[in-house]
């Protein structure tokens, strides 16, 4: 059987489809999430990185005070997002799609940020996502004393 012109038209939208399929894929792989551990206790916030690239980004937040704590973080695109309050011992994560600019995190709990539970991070580039796309919050428990470092 010989091939027709039907026939050719169709291979031809089905290696374009495959494409624009595989070209998707490799899109999102490249929307890599930053992780930034934060520490938090009396009365002190500590980042695992001051500065980090645009994008999806993950904090990851440890209570490793005698107190409870939460997370919030403001910045361009980003009203306010935070964590639950964190119990002494857990850990929380707050998932946000970053641009570039300055933000402000700090600790919401009365009083905290007062007393110096405040810090920036610096957001380089640009994301092809668009600003606080995403935001989620849970808690989960933690694996460890209280004051051991990050490993």
């Amino acid at each position: 059987m010989k091939p027709t012109r039907v026939h050719t038209v169709a291979a031809v939208l089905a290696v374009a489809l495959l494409g624009a399929g595989v070209a998707g894929v490799v899109a999102h792989a490249g929307a890599r999430t930053t992780t930034v551990k934060v520490t938090e206790k009396e009365f002190k916030i500590g980042l695992s990185a001051r500065k980090v690239a645009a994008g999806p980004a993950q904090f990851v937040v440890r209570n490793t005070g005698h107190y409870p704590h939460a997370l919030a973080i403001s910045g361009p695109g980003v009203k306010m997002k935070k964590t639950p309050t964190i119990r002494p011992g857990k850990t929380a994560r707050l998932r946000v799609t970053l641009a570039a600019g300055t933000y402000t995190l700090w600790c919401p709990i009365p009083g905290h940020a007062a007393r110096g539970m405040k810090t920036k991070l610096a957001v380089t580039g640009t994301s092809a996502a668009p600003p606080a796309a995403t935001t989620t919050a849970g808690t989960t428990t933690s694996s460890g004393g209280g004051g051991a470092a990050w490993g």
